[in-house]
């Protein structure tokens, strides 16, 4: 309990202080006039002012309040290194204790979680001193590896800091940066890639090796200096998605190895798609075709109409008939490499074409081409080009039999699993009649459309490092003219092409993964019933099985957590698939070398101090200090006595009896009437 003196005025306090003002003055002249009783009429005065001001004397019921200390626990994925989370854990469980140990002081908790924006640790300061009530707040305990990512407090905090900064700050570690990267790059052009190899807490080394995949193909490996930008070149082989992973070899010291991957996607564009396209002899189908290869602005077609066969007498003169010779030679030999698609449309061999030059069309095939081959009557014939060395790499042979009943076009089992024609399968019953298809032996590859007895009508396969199409019928072009209600034809001719020119959104046997929502998503097109388990690696090297399950024919889908930043590889067979989770430059893991430098501007303001911390045997010793004393040493941290408290109780009574003042004041005034009564 305690007491104060206070005053409750019986009047305003312009009239007090008019009253009060008026009579001094009378005071005044009366001690100016030298008149007798002015020392009594002042006093009187005076004492009349103080029994208009009323003091009353206030006794107090005073409750302390406990003083609030904030522990603020740093949980990022940094702080899962070194064996650093243990030693917090420890020492957390030690501040606690010695927190319980003090019934004045109260604990709160504030944690910093993992965040794929870095660690968040003025945040969450700032959150825990919020937390405290105002007047209260004793002081501010962080344990952290000191690695903050986000913007310092603006304010000066009301209390001491004390930073304990868990890990050694002599170990070493390499992390690995890319100052830029691409988005697009030409394919069969180089994408040049600028990194950085960055060693912390160890000496340079001379070089490191840095090794660049494409979907986890063969490594292109670059020795680079550390400590520098370097530029790096990486071919871009193929269209659409090309994921990149550079991985620098380890250190001899390292914390981690997450920061010595990471990925990139660049996506492979063509700057123009270059296509063959040789016609036998004039028929329906060659508009069709010519239509949906001239729509796209970014093919260059090449079409030659053979009209007249070297060997045939026709009296239509040359100049009304031919408007250029077929230049074979530059065609099929010097710039056959150029071209990234080639199509046979119902050709017969009748000597245009040497055997020479059919058999460089089949080795163009073997080292990654693309050959589409629509088969019409001349397929069955002697001149058919399974009779020549293109056979080699045509997955069908002719039966020399020609069907011409008519029949409705179908999707097959496995075409319903192909991206070329699953997404076709709906309205396969309401697709116009064909009426011809050429017999064919010894099918290698995929049927994806038959006819209504299942015979293959449509075959795709895979050569060497190349694709073939073979269609067994050249009626297809029934569709584009509404026969029978018509097909998908347009739709058909543009997957297929984009098929065998490699676009990566139609592999039929493709593994794909993407991180979305903290979520690693799987996706594996297949042409087969069944998959077995995919196999992921995580960042920190930690193997994972994911089952699959079957979401449509021929795709299977797979999910798993992915709190982690970094790269994830997932592996089913020989296919592998990689997907980056966080930033391409993640800042958790930009620095791992344990440092005060970011919270030493805020303790030194707070007068709190800094704390390097190896073990958990070494908290600083915990004292409660006044507001004025020192609240850091070399040794303890302090915790400030602010002196809160809560008014439970208040009892008021007048300052000075009112039967005195009353005698006082009669007094008072008596003895200046009797003072100036006396000659």
């Amino acid at each position: 309990m305690s007491g104060q003196l206070i005053f409750d005025p019986l009047l305003s306090l312009p009239m007090i202080y008019g009253i009060s003002g008026a009579l001094l003055l009378l005071s005044a002249i009366g001690f100016g006039l030298k008149l007798r009783g002015s020392v009594l009429r002042a006093a009187l005065v005076a004492v009349l002012s103080l029994v208009l001001a009323n003091p009353i004397w206030v006794e107090q019921q005073k409750e302390p309040l406990n003083d609030v200390a904030v522990l603020i626990h740093d949980r990022s994925e940094s702080m899962q290194l070194d064996g650093r989370e243990a030693i917090a854990n420890a020492l957390a469980v030690q501040i606690k204790e010695r927190i319980n140990e003090d019934p004045t002081l109260d604990l709160i908790e504030e944690t910093v979680t993992p965040s794929r924006e870095g660690t968040a640790l003025f945040g969450a300061i700032q959150r825990g001193m919020a937390k405290a009530p105002p007047g209260r707040l004793a002081g501010v305990m962080v344990l952290s590896d000191g690695l903050a990512h986000d913007l310092p407090l603006s304010a000066k905090p009301t209390a001491p800091v004390h930073a304990l900064v868990i890990g050694d700050p002599g170990h070493g570690d390499r992390a690995l940066r890319i100052i830029n990267a691409p988005r697009y790059g030409l394919v069969g052009e180089n994408a040049e890639f600028i990194i950085h190899i960055e060693d912390e807490g160890q000496a340079m080394a001379p070089g490191a090796l840095v090794s660049l995949t494409v979907d986890g193909g063969v490594p292109v490996r670059v020795r680079v200096v550390a400590g520098k930008d370097v530029k790096v070149t990486l071919p871009i082989e193929k269209r659409g998605d090309n994921v990149v992973e550079i991985e620098v070899e380890a250190a001899k010291e390292e914390l981690t190895l997450i920061n010595n991957r990471t990925a990139v996607n660049v996506s492979g564009i063509r700057d123009r798609l270059r296509v063959l396209l040789v016609t036998g002899e004039p028929y329906a189908g060659v508009r069709a075709w010519r239509n949906l290869l001239k729509s796209d602005p970014a093919v260059d077609l090449v079409h030659f109409t053979i009209l007249r066969p070297p060997l045939k007498i026709d009296p239509t003169p040359v100049n009304e008939m031919a408007l250029i010779a077929f230049p074979t030679r530059e065609l099929f030999v010097e710039k056959l490499q150029g071209f990234d698609l080639i199509i046979f449309d119902r050709y017969t061999r009748r000597g245009v074409l040497p055997m020479l030059y059919l058999d460089n069309v089949a080795r163009y095939v073997e080292k990654g081409g693309a050959l589409l081959v629509v088969a019409g009557p001349e397929f069955a014939g002697p001149y058919s080009l399974a009779r020549t060395p293109l056979s080699s790499v045509l997955p069908a042979r002719s039966l020399s039999k020609i069907e011409t009943r008519a029949f409705r076009p179908k999707v097959t089992v496995k075409g319903a699993r192909h991206p070329v024609t699953s997404a076709l399968t709906g309205a396969s019953k309401k697709w116009g009649r064909w009426g011809r298809r050429i017999a064919a032996s010894s099918f290698s590859g995929t049927a994806v459309l038959s006819d209504d007895k299942d015979e293959p009508l449509m075959i795709l396969d895979r050569v060497g490092n190349g694709r073939v199409a073979m269609f067994m019928s050249d009626h297809a072009w029934l569709w584009a003219r509404g026969f029978d209600g018509g097909g998908p034809h347009a739709e058909l001719y543009r997957r297929l092409a984009h098929w065998l020119m490699k676009e990566p959104e139609l592999e039929e046997e493709a593994l794909r993964a993407r991180i979305q929502n903290g979520q690693l998503l799987i996706t594996q097109h297949t042409l087969s019933d069944e998959v077995s388990p995919v196999e992921v690696t995580g960042p920190d090297g930690v193997v994972s099985k994911v089952p699959l399950k079957t979401v449509q024919p021929g795709i299977f889908t797979g999910v798993m957590p992915a709190s982690i930043s970094g790269l994830f590889s997932v592996r089913a067979g020989k296919l592998l698939a990689v997907a980056s989770g966080g930033a391409l430059n993640p800042k958790e893991f930009a620095h791992l070398i344990p440092s005060a430098n970011t919270l030493k501007p805020l303790t030194t303001a707070s007068r709190g101090g800094v704390y390097a911390v190896r073990n958990e045997n070494v908290l600083p010793d915990i004292r409660r200090t006044s507001v004025r004393d020192r609240q850091a040493g070399r040794t303890w941290m302090g915790l400030m006595r602010n002196g809160a408290f809560v008014v439970t109780g208040e009892e008021r009574r007048p300052a000075l009896p009112a039967l005195l003042l009353a005698l006082l004041l009669l007094g008072l005034a008596a003895g200046a009437w009797w003072r100036e009564g006396r000659s």
